[in-house]
């Protein structure tokens, strides 16, 4: 059997301090930490998912090493199984680490998939949706600096093709991809950027459709084409009214995937500020 003997008791090699090289890593920690969650959503309930969570700190150039359990130990503290405003949990998390970690700066990172339900536009019927996101928090120099990331998908017609053609015009899935800085004291709903996005597509995607349904939501794609460019400057005009009000900055990315070619259409527009 292993003898077992007290943490005090072995050698500690991260805290030694001979024989490395003395230089300063910008960010050193763990990546992949997979954590069930639960979310606390805009209506006050709870989205049950699973968290791929990254989490890392600065290390000085007169340490070896950083003690990695401490991560762990943290994001088990901070994440796993509880009911989370999930912006509130990193803040929490990242001042933490700074103090376990001894640190100047604290980097954590939270993607996770976000499920809301869907009704189909005649019947009614029920559908879960997926919303692949992320969460980030910088904790920088003192300064704490939080970015939310969503992956809506919606589907998007042609505008050329509905004027050229006789019988139909093509369309496809697409995906918008929303990233804004947020600000330390106000909330900013993974709903309402889904509502954005999907507001100025063609039509949202719905997962279960029964031939009414279809009928409604194929006509409803008809009448309402949009160009790439198009969504970029629809959500750009949205999201300047919410800057300095509920977001610091935005970034928005619309990949629309041809159904005629073998291609990608792709916009990126931004508020022109710095969300680096």
């Amino acid at each position: 059997m292993p003898e077992a003997k007290l943490a005090s008791e072995l050698p500690d090699i991260q805290n030694t301090t001979e024989g490395f090289i003395k230089r300063k890593i910008n960010k050193v920690g763990v990546r992949k930490v997979e954590l069930p969650i639960s979310i606390i959503t805009k209506d006050g309930k709870l989205n049950y998912s699973t968290a791929s969570i990254s989490a890392y700190s600065d290390l000085n150039e007169e340490n070896k090493g950083v003690n990695m359990s401490r991560f762990r130990i943290l994001l088990e503290e901070s994440f796993m199984n509880k009911g989370l405003y999930l912006k509130e949990a990193i803040r929490d998390a990242l001042r933490e680490l700074k103090i376990r970690l001894s640190s100047n700066n604290a980097y954590i990172k939270v993607k996770f998939d976000y499920f809301t339900t869907k009704l189909a536009p005649v019947s009614k019927t029920p559908s879960h949706s997926i919303t692949k996101c992320i969460l980030e928090g910088k904790l920088v120099n003192g300064a704490e600096r939080y970015f939310l990331t969503a992956d809506v998908w919606y589907t998007s017609l042609c505008p050329c093709s509905k004027e050229i053609s006789r019988y139909n015009a093509h369309n496809q899935p697409s995906i918008g991809t929303i990233t804004v800085e947020l600000i330390e004291d106000q909330m900013c709903w993974i709903e309402d950027l889904i509502e954005l996005v999907e507001s100025c597509g063609s039509a949202p995607i719905i997962n279960i459709l029964k031939r009414n349904d279809e009928k409604w939501q194929t006509e409803l794609m008809y009448e309402n084409p949009v160009f790439v460019e198009d969504m970029a400057r629809k959500i750009a005009e949205k999201l300047d009214v919410w800057l300095d009000k509920n977001i610091k900055d935005y970034s928005f990315i619309a990949n629309h995937y041809e159904s005629i070619h073998q291609s990608v259409a792709t916009s990126v527009i931004t508020a022109g500020r710095d969300l680096s």
